[in-house]
């Protein structure tokens, strides 16, 4: 869904872009120029459109989306949660094979569900922050973001008793100044390696497989115990799809560990010399 989005807005804009570059040809028909003009104008837009919608894009500054590549390790993570009964049920799961997950939060769920978070801590699962309720984060000023993050962080912290240290941006999408507000308001911006788009329910199967193919050394996955702004999505199937994932990763090797984890194991020294 988060693709398609991207691929309509890119649609439109490079649309009117051409749509403008007619009605100047028309309104100046002699003047050959506009056309470096707007190979120019859609140059700099294809590029700027890429550091909007791509969460691994550096352009408007780089975030943690992969761990090291030389390592058996990988975090499982849930975006726009909680939601109940679901982020109980995806708790026990991951309490019955002893691995540990982040979850990153929405202030409106929290809101909705406060025994949900003290659930997700109680357990030694990581919590981040995702936002209050999943705004378009590019299109807001600087101080609108941290009061965005802010006011999440405020709710987890009077569950929790705990400051969460990562944000996710909802959708991904990034702008100019998205990094400097998160890093002002004191996190560290990470996205995902792979996400295998469980909120258009595929199916457990086609869920299960999307996840055997992300597989890969230090790889974040992305999965979801909520849907956006919906109060009551149905999570059924990334529910009955995770125990035969965690099955999987854990039979061939892998270790599964928080988003923070993964990142204090890439700065250790043995994880630095990547392939």
């Amino acid at each position: 869904m988060k693709l398609k989005i991207g691929v309509v807005f890119t649609a439109f804009s490079i649309f009117f872009a051409f749509l403008l570059f007619y009605l100047l040809k028309i309104v100046f028909p002699h003047l050959s120029f506009f056309k470096g003009l707007l190979f120019i104008s859609l140059t700099l837009e294809i590029i700027f459109l890429w550091g909007v919608f791509d969460h691994k894009s550096w352009l408007f500054g780089r975030d943690f989306w992969r761990g090291p590549k030389n390592l058996p390790v990988m975090s499982l993570s849930f975006d726009d949660g909680p939601t109940e009964p679901f982020t109980s049920e995806i708790i026990d799961i991951l309490r019955k094979y002893q691995v540990k997950a982040t979850f990153f939060v929405l202030g409106r769920k929290v809101e909705l569900y406060p025994e949900a978070i003290k659930k997700i801590a109680a357990d030694g699962h990581e919590i981040g922050n995702h936002g209050y309720d999943h705004k378009v984060l590019p299109l807001k000023f600087p101080s609108e973001i941290k009061a965005e993050i802010k006011r999440t962080e405020t709710l987890i912290l009077s569950l929790t008793g705990k400051k969460p240290a990562l944000f996710r941006v909802p959708h991904g999408w990034k702008g100019p100044w998205l990094k400097k507000a998160v890093r002002e308001a004191g996190y560290e911006l990470v996205s995902w390696t792979s996400g295998v788009w469980d909120t258009d329910q595929p199916g457990e199967q086609k869920i299960i497989q999307r996840s055997l193919k992300a597989f890969r050394n230090g790889a974040i996955l992305l999965f979801h115990d909520g849907r956006g702004r919906e109060e009551k999505p149905d999570c059924r199937q990334i529910v009955a799809a995770l125990p035969t994932i965690i099955e999987a990763a854990l039979s061939r090797g892998y270790q599964l560990v928080t988003v923070s984890g993964l990142i204090e194991i890439s700065n250790l020294p043995s994880a630095r010399n990547l392939d």
